[in-house]
Order: structure tokens, then C-alpha cells, then sequence
């Protein structure tokens, strides 16, 4: 663990301490339930608590669920009064820190049970990716606000479907791009867009571990643990027996839940970076080189994978390796294994959570040497949940709102659907599908950008005939 990581933790945990200091305010508590009788869901005093229901509260993410749980208890503006989880031991982890200061939450194994609450006001999901959608949908339509992890989902049609939903709701949703509210990062993003470093026309994200040869190993399949509904954890996807491997945090190398580093660090990464140049210029083609190379594991996702987009004027990229940590001079300390490097015309800048660089052309029109690099990642979270509970009560727009999240979710998806293809494929943006010459090619990555619900589950209502409430 490198020394920045470990302050960011001493800092994180120091911060969790004095919310397990703080006493449950029980008076607070019922004068806002009178409130909440009384007045419609829309309507919310100063100084009444926003009360959060947790979907997802074990490791599941970058951030992971428990994570969420613990700043909701750092705010004395909000209060987590249920958990959902199917891992039973997730859920007492996140019910005992509840209880440090509040009453004991309500407890859910189904995410319907929680969204059925009436008394929570805001959804949290933290689930895994391919569990995003319809939760979504559900709390939304249920008249919840909703605060979802990255990325926003695993397909087109769901992205479609989810943005649908919120903006036919006017509820309030806030994609956990945290970067959006670090100070360093909207200047940076500022600068570029100022043309500090002139005009961009190429920009390079990668993130790249140090795995061994055996990645997450071979574990056989097996049946499932008796507390677990395996086939709730499946969904809408292919059934296939329980593999330890396809269930916590590993699921994300498995592209049936997600896409590999592509979805995981490649979508904050790539959403910084279309921050920065233009969510709303259009991918004209995208292309990738991947394999599994190297590791000797059961995932499905690359090990090695190099993805290309093309835009009317300018070039982004995401490489991964999860072998092979980055070996260049950036590799220090003070410079993470991940990155985004902005390429102008009067000099290239390089950025990530903990501040930036600019490195200056010979010739740079006033482009100077500028670097700040001492941003810590729970002053972005603070600010990132300062928003989303200000917006709840404005009923503004988030910083990382529904638009944001979709047009970083298009991108992932198209490249995800680029190496399952192994394509150059162009993109008709009006009708979002892949066009061009090569049918095969063309209706593979089609099939998974718009992947069909299997198992009962859609994405309409009822959503599955067999839901528990």
C-alpha cells in the first residue's frame, strides 16, 4: 500500500471515528417523521434529516458499499435507516456501524423491500454493475432520490431505460463520479477547457496492477452458501453454477456483471476525461486490442487491453494491464499506477485524485509549468455527498446527474463492445447502434450493447412476476 493511500485511509478512519462518537438524535428523528406526514416527499425543512436506505453494503465497489454507509454517518443532515443486502454478513458490518450512532436500521435481503419503505427519502445502491438498472428504476418510480456507484449500468438499453426513469420522475440522481467535486480536478478540467494547454486532440487514460500469474484463481464450481439466493445474484443473466469468483468483489472480471478495469476504473477515469472535452461530442468509431494474455484465472474479462474512440476531433484511449504495474517515471509515489494525460497543441497535462501536472511545449504561448498534487480522495467523497444532499433538497440537478452518468456509460459500453467484437466499428449516435461492413462483427457488438433480460426480469414494470413485496 503506497504512503498517499494509507493517510487517505488514516484520514478516512479518523473521520469515521467521531461519528461513532456522536449520540443518536431521537427527538430530531420524530419530529421528522411528523414532518414527513405532514408534507409532501418533495418538499424538505433545513434541518431535517434525509433518510437513506442502503442497497449494497459489502465490497463491492471502488468505493464500496459500507464506504457509503459511513459518510451518510458523517453528515448530521442524514441517516441511514435501512440496509439491503444478500450477504447477511454485510449487513450486520453496516448495522453496527449504524448503531455507533442511530437505532438499529431496517434490515432487507431484497431490494425491493427496501425501496417498499416509505420512510426512506434516498436510495444509496452500491450493488454489483449488472444490479444498477432496476433498482433504480424501482426507487425512482417509488419517489425516491437515488445516489448510484459507478458505473451507471452494463448496457445500452439499460442506460436508456434508467435515464427514462429518473427524468419522468424529477428525482433527484447522483452517479458517484467523485472526482466531479474535487477542487484540483475542476480546475484542471477548467484550465483545458480554457485552452490553457490549447486545443486537445488526444487524451490517454490508463490504470494498470500488479497482479500475479494466477489473478483471482481457479476455484471449481460448487453450490452455493446456504444463505445465498444465487439466482437473485444472477438476475437477468445467463445461469450458471455458483463460483465464488462471480460473487463479491470479483464479479467485476466477469462480463456478464461487468466489463473488467474498463468499467470499473475506466469509467471514472473516462468520465474525467469527457468532462473535460465534451460529453456531448459524438463517438464516431471505436476500436480495441485485448486478450488474456497472462493471468492464469477463471475471469472473462482482459487481462491486456487497449480501447480507442474516435470523435470528430480529438482521440481518447483506456489501456489496462493487470499485470504489469506502470514501470514509468510517473510511477512515484505522488503518481498512482492510473492516470489521464490531456495532449494540447501547447502542452500536455496529466491528472488523477491527487492533483495535476502541466508539462509546457518549447513553444507553449503562455502554457507554464503548474503542479498541485496533494488532494485527498475523502475531501472529494464529502463534497461528492455535500451535493447530492443539497440537490435533494433544492431538487436540482447533481453535479454527476442522470445526462453525465449516460454519456459516460455509452462510452464504456461501446468499448466493451469493441473488444467482444475484436472490431473497428463505427457508431451512429442518433440511433445508438454499430453500423458498418463487417455484419458479424457488427451484430455481436450490437447484441451486447442491447443484451436481453433472461430469467422472468425486465426492465418494465412488473419487472419479475416473483418480486418480494
Amino acid at each position: 500500500m503506497s504512503r498517499q493511500s494509507e493517510v487517505t485511509r488514516r484520514g478516512f478512519m479518523r473521520d469515521a471515528a467521531k461519528v461513532a462518537a456522536g449520540v443518536a438524535g431521537g427527538a430530531t428523528v420524530a419530529r421528522a417523521d411528523v414532518y414527513k406526514r405532514i408534507l409532501p416527499q418533495t418538499v424538505m425543512g433545513a434541518n431535517e434529516k434525509i433518510r437513506t436506505g442502503h442497497i449494497g453494503v459489502g465490497n463491492y465497489c471502488v468505493v464500496s458499499g459500507i464506504r457509503d454507509v459511513q459518510f451518510v454517518m458523517m453528515r448530521d443532515d442524514m441517516q441511514p435507516i435501512a440496509v439491503c443486502d444478500l450477504y447477511p454478513k454485510a449487513m450486520q458490518q453496516a448495522t453496527e456501524v449504524i448503531k455507533q450512532k442511530y437505532p438499529a436500521p431496517a434490515a432487507y435481503t431484497y431490494f425491493e423491500e427496501l425501496i417498499a419503505n416509505k420512510d426512506v427519502d434516498a436510495v444509496i445502491l452500491a450493488t454489483p454493475d449488472h444490479w444498477h438498472a432496476v433498482p433504480t428504476i424501482m426507487a425512482v418510480e417509488a419517489g425516491k432520490d437515488v445516489y448510484c456507484a459507478m458505473p451507471l449500468c452494463t448496457t445500452i438499453e439499460e442506460a436508456q431505460a434508467m435515464r427514462a426513469a429518473v427524468r419522468g420522475s424529477k428525482r433527484v440522481f447522483q452517479i458517484g463520479a467523485i472526482q466531479r467535486s474535487g477542487a484540483y480536478s475542476q480546475e484542471a478540467v477548467n484550465m483545458i477547457k480554457g485552452g490553457y494547454i490549447g486545443k486537445v486532440g488526444r487524451v490517454e487514460c490508463w490504470c494498470h496492477s500488479h497482479s500475479t500469474i494466477k489473478g483471482i484463481g481457479n476455484p471449481p464450481d460448487e453450490e452455493p452458501p446456504s444463505w445465498l439466493d444465487w439466482e437473485r445474484h444472477i438476475g437477468w443473466t445467463p445461469k450458471v453454477p455458483y463460483n465464488k469468483n462471480r460473487y463479491l468483489y470479483n464479479f467485476r472480471w466477469f462480463t456478464d456483471y461487468s466489463g473488467g478495469r474498463l468499467m470499473d476504473w475506466g469509467a471514472q477515469l473516462l468520465d474525467a476525461a469527457l468532462w473535460a472535452i465534451g460529453e456531448e461530442k459524438e463517438i464516431r468509431r471505436v476500436m480495441a486490442a485485448s486478450g488474456k494474455f497472462i493471468l492464469e484465472d477463471n475471469r472473462t474479462t482482459p487481462d491486456t487491453l487497449d480501447a480507442f474512440w474516435e470523435f470528430d476531433d480529438y482521440i481518447l484511449s483506456f489501456s489496462s494491464r493487470a499485470w504489469s504495474p506502470d514501470w514509468s517515471e510517473n510511477a512515484t509515489e505522488k503518481s498512482p499506477s492510473y492516470g489521464i494525460f490531456f495532449h494540447g497543441t501547447l502542452g500536455s497535462m496529466r491528472v488523477d485524485r491527487l492533483g495535476y501536472k502541466v508539462y509546457p511545449f518549447r513553444d507553449n504561448g503562455g502554457c507554464e509549468p503548474v503542479e498541485k498534487r496533494d488532494a485527498m480522495e475523502t475531501d472529494m467523497s464529502k463534497a461528492h455527498w455535500q451535493n447530492f444532499a443539497d440537490c435533494v433538497r433544492s431538487r436540482q440537478d447533481p453535479i454527476c446527474n442522470i445526462d453525465v452518468a449516460y454519456a459516460t456509460m455509452v462510452t464504456c459500453v461501446t468499448g466493451k463492445c469493441a473488444y467482444i467484437a475484436n472490431a473497428k466499428l463505427e457508431w451512429d449516435a442518433k440511433t445508438e447502434k454499430f453500423v458498418g461492413k463487417d455484419a458479424d462483427a457488427v451484430a455481436l457488438a450490437n447484441e451486447w450493447a442491447y443484451r436481453p433480460y433472461q430469467n422472468g426480469w425486465s426492465l418494465k414494470p412488473p419487472y419479475h412476476a416473483n418480486l418480494k413485496v
